[in-house]
């Protein structure tokens, strides 16, 4: 059992060094030397382990995905599906998904470079992105699709993808420029005050795209 343990953690260890460096420079610039000397591990460990380079950097992905597994897109909005025929229970949906994004981005006890390797994915095609794309990717979009088309059935596939973007894009950007953020706002890391105030401006726009303003923020922009 205590090698077990060992075995398991080295893997982790390589996991995340890996997915340090590649947060960092990208994927195609990370050598299997650099990845032994920030884990602290000889370069052997990481055949032995994942059988390659290419194999370890398959685990760094999977690793994120099952970050978002822990609670799927679907889950969130569970709750609100016997009341999705109404203006309440779709808001209350749209914002279950933007919190969903922000409690899992900015959770604490996830490693920082997760965020970094969707950023660099994103700008690479290759057999890792299409694993990023499948297994994360494209269940957060394909649910949020179906949500928009109940709410508003004359949505197009372009329009629906804007209003997709508009919900996510804010809460990535706050996690692949954090250095730059907390540093704006003098602080080492986002408070819960903020956060809120995040999810609120972002459900607020969602609802005013949609039609589903809130009499409060109504009557703040009569103002």
């Amino acid at each position: 059992m205590k090698k077990y343990a060992s075995s398991e953690q080295t893997r982790l260890t390589l996991i995340n060094a890996a997915g340090e460096l590649a947060a960092e420079m990208g994927f195609s610039n990370v050598s299997t030397r650099a990845i032994a000397m920030r884990a602290k591990e000889n370069i052997g460990s990481i055949h032995y382990h994942f059988g390659g380079k290419e194999q370890l950097f398959e685990a760094v992905v999977k690793e994120v995905v099952k970050r978002g597994d822990t609670y799927p897109v679907s889950q969130a909005v569970e709750p609100f599906h016997n009341v999705l025929d109404t203006p309440a229970g779709q808001s209350g949906a749209l914002r279950a998904i933007v919190k969903r994004e922000i409690t899992l981005l900015f959770d604490p006890d996830y490693p920082p470079w997760h965020s970094r390797v969707v950023y660099q994915l994103m700008q690479q095609k290759g057999r890792l992105q299409d694993i990023m794309t499948r297994d994360l990717f494209t269940p957060i979009v394909d649910t949020i699709e179906s949500l928009l088309k109940r709410i508003d059935s004359s949505l197009d596939r372009e329009e629906t993808f804007l209003i997709i973007t508009q919900m996510i894009s804010p809460i990535a950007s706050h996690a692949d420029y954090m250095a730059y953020c907390l540093e704006h706002l003098g602080t080492d890391h986002y408070s819960a005050d903020y956060l809120q105030k995040m999810e609120d401006m972002i459900v607020q726009k969602v609802e005013l795209l949609l039609g589903l303003t809130s009499e409060k923020f109504k009557s703040t922009l009569e103002e």
